[in-house]
């Protein structure tokens, strides 16, 4: 069965949705034949290397999403806070308005003992770092000393991924929607 592009995006998408529920030892190939409709054959087909590839491939589409919604609006010649406030928007919007979770961070907590999964996680570790490292650039155009750059970068990660955590836990998103909202009010009083 060949796929179009808007199919592989689709199934990408469908897989996604159950290994962000089920995490990966929860998803087994039951849960995505029946999510994407093909038979587990057809999943074999399409990921000859069963989940392995799966959360592979759906690790690089993962992060593809993220630097193109969220971490390349801290590229461009706006002003430093303006793209900080785009990032928090982008992330917004990469979490559906805080609905679904972050695969990487689903992935990077539920670990499992293969050898495929600890590369994984140190791919996903390796681009986290690079992430920052890009967000503490803006602090420090923002006029912030490296340090502190680094220590802001990596607070507004953690306010924005506990507050997705917290609205998670009392299923309530709007608890991450006010987060991110003080976090972009933050950053206009802080730098503009």
């Amino acid at each position: 069965m060949s796929y179009s592009n808007a199919g592989k995006a689709a199934l990408i998408e469908q897989l996604s949705s159950v290994f962000v529920a089920r995490g990966y030892d929860g998803a087994t190939l039951n849960h995505l034949a029946e999510a994407t409709g093909l038979s587990k054959a057809s999943l074999y087909h399409h990921f000859p290397g069963g989940k392995p590839e799966m959360s592979a491939a759906l690790v690089r589409h993962a992060i593809a999403n993220l630097q193109r919604q969220a971490f390349s609006q801290l590229q461009g010649p706006r002003a430093p806070a303006e793209r900080l406030v785009n990032f928090i928007k982008g992330f917004v919007s990469y979490t559906r308005n805080g609905s679904t979770d972050c695969l990487l961070a689903v992935f990077s907590h539920h670990r499992t003992a293969s050898a495929d999964d600890e590369q994984q996680i140190r791919n996903i570790a390796a681009q986290f770092a690079d992430w920052h490292n890009a967000l503490s650039a803006v602090y420090e155009e923002a006029g912030c000393k490296p340090k502190r750059a680094a220590q802001d970068a990596r607070q507004l990660l953690s306010t924005l991924y506990g507050a997705l955590l917290t609205a998670k836990m009392f299923d309530d998103q709007k608890l991450f929607l006010q987060a991110a909202k003080r976090c972009r009010k933050d950053i206009v009083n802080r730098f503009t």
